[in-house]
């Protein structure tokens, strides 16, 4: 289930995960969905307030990389889904990946769409 994004869509966060080797991030493409995000964890946390998340395959680095955006509907589902992530996605990812993880959390303030 995909929620339109809207003008109150304001909180998001992207995420960077480094990986050592092509070997474990191809790992982390080919099973994330069933490792770790879920059908029924990412079901919850669009009806916390997540709006819309992306994964993608950094290219134009000498590196192993993977980013992640995720979309929230406001503060309150923000806080909500860090909750679930913290309790459902962590700890499956420790135990799954090995890899680090950057985030930068902001506040949308210009979204142009064609």
């Amino acid at each position: 289930m995909v929620k339109p994004i809207t003008k109150e869509t304001l909180f998001m966060n992207c995420m960077e995960l480094d990986f050592a080797t092509k070997i474990e991030l191809e790992h982390w493409i080919a099973t994330f969905e069933e490792k770790v995000w879920t059908k029924d964890v990412m079901e919850e946390l669009s009806k916390a307030g997540l709006v819309r998340t992306t994964a993608a395959q950094v290219w134009n680095k000498d590196n192993h990389r993977i980013t992640r955006i995720f979309e929230y509907e406001d503060e309150k589902a923000y806080r909500a889904c860090q909750a679930i992530i913290e309790k459902k996605i962590m700890p499956k990812a420790k135990v799954s990946y090995n890899s680090k993880i950057r985030n930068n959390r902001g506040i949308i303030f210009y979204d142009f769409r064609s």
